[in-house]
């Protein structure tokens, strides 16, 4: 019997490289808004990118 497909999928990760300043300055700014840099950065990606699926040509 094959598996049935599910709906929720793994989270993906994304790895960026950011100087010591930066960094230092980032967790400073999500501190003053009670956030990880994790929920701060989701939700600027989510806000930014627009919605759609698959390939545009």
């Amino acid at each position: 019997m094959p598996r049935e497909k599910t709906t929720h999928t793994k989270p993906k990760m994304i790895h960026i490289r950011l100087s010591e300043e930066l960094h230092q300055r980032l967790r400073i700014q999500v501190a003053k808004e009670n956030q990880t840099i994790q929920d701060w950065v989701e939700q600027l990606i989510d806000k930014n990118v627009k919605p759609g699926r698959g390939r545009q040509s």
